[in-house]
Formats: C-alpha cells, structure tokens, sequence
C-alpha cells in the first residue's frame, strides 16, 4: 500500500507462534517477515533486564540459560488475573502480550517504512469475552488502534473463500494451535461468513502434544543414567529437552521414525522415537478433539437440524500431524484439507482489517466514494475492495453470561445467605447481538435494595455453579432507594451484549419503575490497572 492512513494489519496473536499479514497492492494478503527473515514468530518474550525485553526465536533459546526470566504459552493466561513480577515490576498477561504485538508492529513498520498503527487481532473462537478484552487491552498498550477482534476460525475462511472462490458451502474449521483448540461450523456465501456454533477448550494444544513427548524421551533418557543421577536436576538438560521434543514432534509429521540425540547430567544417550509410537502417547488428546468435534455438530443439529458438513478445514500448525486428519476420516468419513494452516487465519485476519477500513470511511462519505478514495491511495482495485467491503461477518456468542441468584431452592437458603447460583440470560452460541430476561423477587419482606452481579460462563458447558462462572470486572450494581417492598416483589432484568463485546444489562423493580443499567466492557484489568500497565510497557525497549 502506498498510504499509511489506510495500511492496516492482522495479527495472529499465536500461543506458540505469531504472525502479522496485510493485504499487498493487488488485492492479496501477504505475511511480513521477521529479523530472521521468517513468516512466524515464536511468542516468546525474554525480560533480558530491568529497561530490555527480547522476543522471539532469541527468547525462546533464552530459556536454556535464563529461564526464570522467560514467559512463555501467556495466551493461556489471558482472561485471568495471573502476575509476573521481574526487576521489581509486575506485569499481567496483557502488557506481556503487549511485547509481542510491539515486535510484531515493528517487524511490519520496518518492511514498508513506516509505524504500523491500525490492526485487526485474531482470537480463538472460544474466548469468552474477558479473554476478547484482554486481547484488546494487549493491542491497545502495544500502542495500536485496535479496529477489530476476530475469531481465528472466521479469518480462516475469509482467506479460505478468498483464495478458493467456494460458497455456499457448509464449512467446520478445526483450529488446532499451539495453546488452545476449538472447532467451528461456518456458512460461508459470496455475502457473508455466519459463524453457526463453535466449542473448543482454551488449554488443549499442540504444546500438550510437546509435553507428553518430552516426559517420553525423559523416561527413555533415564534408562541411560545412573541410578544414583536425576537428570531433572539439569536444568539447561531440562530446557533444551523441551525444544527437542518440539522439534521432533514436527519431524515425526514427515517420517515414520526419528533417532534423538541427548546429552544431560554428564551421560550421552541416543533415543529411536517412531511415529506411532508418539500417536499411543498423544491418542487421549486427540480423543478430547473429536469429542469437542461431536459437541459442535450436536449443537448444529439443534440449531440447524438437517444441515450438512460440505468441507472440514485444518489450521494451525499441530494440524500437519498425519493422525489428526486419519482420526477425522476415520470418526467421520471427511476429507479434511490443510489449508495454509501456518498463515491463513493472519491472512484472513489481514482481508478482515481491510474491509473494515473501507467502512469506516465510507461512514463519513458513502461506500462507493470509500472505495475510490482506498483504491486511489492503496493502488488496490476498486472490485477488489468492493468485494472485501461487501462480505458481511455474524458471529455467536462463545460464553454464557448471567446473573448471580440466592438459591432458594434450598429449604435452609435463608440461614445460608451465601449460596448462590448463577443464571444465564444469554447463552454460549446465540447469534450475536444476543438478548435475554428474566423476572426475579425480593427476597425479605422491608427490602430497600436490589443487588445485581454479572457473571461469565467459563467452564466448557454452562451450568449454574458459581465456580462454572467468573464475576465481571465492574459487572455490578444496585438499585437502592426503594420503599419497604413485600418479598416477592418482581424484578425485570433484560441483558443485551452486541457484536463487540459490550454488555448492558437493564434491572428495573416493578411496582415503583426505579432501575438500574449496567454498561460494562467486559475486562480483566480496570481501567487504572491499564494505565498502571501502560507505563511499565512504556519504558521498556522491544527487541529480537
């Protein structure tokens, strides 16, 4: 693109490994390569000292020698309140995102020649909607306008229908990363992407099938050292075990068997490792796949009864493994397709950041005129633009939301006032914008007050357990001032969320039309936590 005003960006903000893309001047995305000339970042960050940070493959070599200053997998951590403390600082999985999204932007400034600012940031389709914010959050402290979240799997099949022209197709994307997994049932149209269902578990991830080989070579390595050695007491062994392991899970993708080489705790041994083998290790997470796969489609049948699979797409890099396409075929009868599982949902990311540039100006001026203007500055065709401009998205909401009650089903709810339940208002695969209500009562006779907390649904089924739900950062008010109000006084609460993310809730007590609204992005960090944070990112220096 020729003009930095409408260059923008997708990033695949990766457990394991990152990408950022954009779409080149004749219409077809394209990924930046990083300082080691390659198209994917390991999403490593090394805190070096108290003013550097290194990220990248420097980092993740880091971990041999300093390894209690490397973070690693932090987007397993998002949507949480983990900390980390280093040189006397502390940092949250946001600004340690943050760092990664810095390199990522820098690496892409530094191909054209200027600030990378305006980009779209993919998510796994699961995330809930803390972990959607969180995400946000860490693009926003890394400096960046932050035009869109996406799901990794609606960008996988932008660039899917992009590159291939297939429509009105029934597609299920299997995204299988380093650090989550979730599968989704997409409608795709010349028109529009429509997420129908999706399902997935945020910690089930090829670094899964890295740590079940890694235990396995250590096992097979001890049978080489004394009796009296623990080689788990080599801590560089130890470091250096995990990328080997990695490393051989990659190469078991492409040949049957693979001697392994290991040095530690002062003895050298030489381990054989075969492909099956590696799949009897793995074959329970792979089971956990197809049972999340058997969900989804469930969930299909309930939402769109009759309705057909036409294509399984694989992405994400732990996809390449051959037993992962055998298991779909063999459970199912499909021909599951890789489909550029490396880079496809940040080239999707790159197509969907461009569509919503058009429609930001062509909110100012019309689309037709926001089209022209782009392809004038960008070099883009305008039949190009117009057909990105023109693809509509519609996504589902991938958690449950609700409102905390006192269980009164329980005969002695009264002399415990402390147990409660959460009830869900909206619910884990509405199309979104989603809305629900329910009528509630006081509780005593001589109530004043209406207490309201909101809640995210965060085990993979919702139920109606406090420890299934997470409470929502400022999710929470009252109506107060009320006259003395008999028990069972009704209480109307209707809870909207819209595409974005933003929840509003609207409790009003019946009989004296006094109420309550709750407009809360849904976030981890509170606002002065954020400041707090943007600070700490502010005086550091991002290198790889």
């Amino acid at each position: 693109m020729s003009d930095d005003g409408f260059r923008v960006y997708g990033i695949d903000l990766g457990t394991t490994y990152s990408a950022i893309a954009y779409v080149d001047e004749v219409g077809k995305p394209a990924v930046c390569r990083n300082t080691d000339s390659v198209e994917t970042t390991p999403s490593v960050v090394f805190f070096e000292n108290a003013d550097n940070v290194v990220v990248g493959s420097v980092a993740k070599n880091s971990v041999v020698t300093h390894g209690d200053r490397v973070v690693s997998l932090i987007k397993r951590q998002m949507g949480t309140k983990a900390t980390y403390e280093f040189d006397g600082k502390t940092h949250t999985p946001e600004s340690i995102s943050s760092l990664i999204l810095r390199q990522l932007a820098q690496d892409a400034a530094d191909l054209h020649g200027s600030p990378a600012s305006k980009a779209v940031i993919t998510v796994p389709a699961y995330f809930g909607m803390l972990e959607r914010d969180a995400t946000r959050t860490a693009g926003v402290l890394a400096g960046l306008d932050v035009i869109g979240i996406v799901p990794e799997p609606v960008a996988a099949a932008l660039h899917y229908e992009a590159t291939t022209g297939a429509s009105d197709k029934t597609i299920l994307v299997y995204d299988l990363g380093g650090g989550t997994f979730d599968t989704t049932v997409i409608s795709v149209s010349a028109d529009e992407i429509e997420v129908l269902c999706t399902d997935g578990h945020d910690h089930l991830g090829g670094a899964d099938w890295d740590a079940r080989l890694h235990r396995h070579l250590m096992d097979a390595f001890r049978e080489h050292v004394p009796p009296d050695v623990d080689p788990e007491d080599d801590e560089e062994f130890l470091q250096t075990l995990a990328r080997i392991a990695e490393d051989t899970k990659k190469q078991l993708s492409k040949v049957e068997s693979r001697p392994v080489p290991l040095r530690g705790a002062g003895v050298s041994a030489r381990v054989e490792v075969t492909r099956a083998e590696f799949e009897r290790l793995t074959e329970d997470l792979l089971a956990n796949t197809v049972e999340i796969v058997r969900r989804t489609l469930d969930t299909l049948q309930q939402k769109a009864p009759g309705r057909k699979i036409d294509e399984v797409l694989l992405v994400g890099g732990s996809t390449k493994m051959p037993a992962v396409a055998a298991r779909l075929r063999e459970e199912f009868g499909w021909d599951p397709k890789l489909h550029d599982p490396d880079l496809a949902v940040a080239k999707g990311a790159a197509l969907y950041a461009l569509g919503r540039v058009v429609h930001r100006e062509a909110e100012h001026k019309g689309v037709e005129a926001a089209v022209e203007t782009i392809a004038t500055q960008t070099g883009i065709s305008t039949q190009k633009l117009r057909t990105i401009a023109n693809k509509e998205t519609r996504n589902v909401l991938p958690k449950a939301f609700g409102v905390k009650f006192v269980d009164t089903d329980d005969p002695d709810w009264r002399s415990k006032p402390t147990k409660h339940y959460v009830a869900h208002l909206v619910h884990a695969n509405d199309s979104l914008p989603a809305r629900g209500e329910v009528t509630a009562e006081t509780l005593y006779d001589g109530q004043t007050a209406v207490e309201i907390e909101l809640y995210e649904q965060s085990g993979v089924v919702a139920g109606r357990e406090m420890e299934e739900n997470k409470h929502l950062n400022d999710g929470a008010g009252a109506i107060e001032g009320l006259p003395s109000l008999p028990a069972g006084s009704p209480v109307e609460i209707k809870m909207d969320v819209d595409n974005e993310g933003l929840l509003q809730v609207h409790a009003k007590e019946v009989s004296t039309g006094k109420d309550l609204l709750i407009k809360v992005r849904v976030s981890v960090l509170s606002t002065e936590e954020v400041e707090e944070a943007a600070k700490v990112v502010a005086g550091l220096t991002v290198s790889s």
